[in-house]
């Protein structure tokens, strides 16, 4: 569902909103400080935007969504399946080089840290053990998804924390959907090695004579697949491409674009 809090659009999952432990959002490209390309709300700046404007818009989403700048925490993303876990306090993330580290999944047991990830098409993930209380985040692009990024990330959950799988809740946020995300053979034949129960078939359909890629539900099955329940898994159907007014696109943008902060924080307790 879509939300806006003083210019800051984001959505939030039904499955999570009503659960006052944990702060969480996707947000929008809109109600922050950066000039386009990058307009508005960007987080980073690998594609030419000032570190002034993603720190202001940080300021911004940060005291308008309940976390401190400084314990904001978001990696080097590399589009692999690496998982780096936060079992200890962290006090100010920016003295611990943890966002240098290259991993595209974050778990933790810690409250006040802010993990996010940042995306422009490619499929952001929340997980939560309400029991262990135990969060996580997932960066799934395609190559991510061949690699089981979210199912390592829900493995580690288990081995770390001793987190039950049927007690998780997911939610898959906004990325390009299917009817605007064309792959060619090299990637369909990487996905055909999922081998998920469902089928291939489940998110891969040629139409069009293109073969179109539906990367939230390869995630969504994947989660099935290694034991998740189907009714603690949300999904965000808003396209990133199609709603290129509303969110940053690499397709729909032409490769020089923003990033979007996708985060989930539990509070303090």
């Amino acid at each position: 569902m879509l939300k806006e809090i003083l210019g800051i659009a984001y959505a939030s999952s039904p499955l999570l909103e009503g659960i006052d432990s944990i702060s969480h959002g996707f947000l929008t490209r809109l109600g922050g400080v950066s000039p386009a390309p990058f307009a508005s709300l960007n987080f980073d700046t690998r594609d030419g935007d000032s570190h002034t404007n993603t720190e202001q818009n940080r300021a911004l989403v940060a005291k308008l969504l309940g976390f401190d700048t400084n314990r904001l925490l978001t990696m080097n993303q590399v589009h692999g399946s690496n998982v780096l876990t936060i079992d200890k306090p962290v006090n100010d993330i920016s003295f611990t080089g943890l966002s240098k580290i290259s991993a595209d999944a974050i778990i933790t047991n810690q409250c006040g840290i802010a993990i996010g990830v940042l995306t422009a098409d490619c499929v952001p993930i929340l997980l939560l053990d309400p029991v262990k209380k135990v969060i996580g985040i997932v960066h799934a692009g395609w190559r991510g998804t061949v690699k089981g990024v979210v199912q390592k990330a829900i493995d580690a959950m288990v081995k770390q924390f001793d987190t039950d799988k049927q007690t998780i809740l997911a939610a898959i946020g906004p990325s390009i959907g299917p009817c605007c995300y064309k792959v060619d053979e090299v990637v369909i034949k990487e996905l055909g090695v999922l081998g998920s129960e469902f089928g291939v078939a489940e998110f891969i359909k040629k139409q069009d004579n293109a073969w179109r890629l539906d990367l939230k539900k390869a995630n969504f099955v994947q989660m099935l697949d290694i034991g998740l329940l189907e009714k603690n898994i949300s999904v965000e159907n808003l396209c990133t491409s199609c709603r290129n007014d509303m969110f940053f696109s690499y397709r729909a943008d032409g490769k020089v674009t923003g990033r979007q902060l996708n985060f989930v924080m539990m509070k303090k307790r």
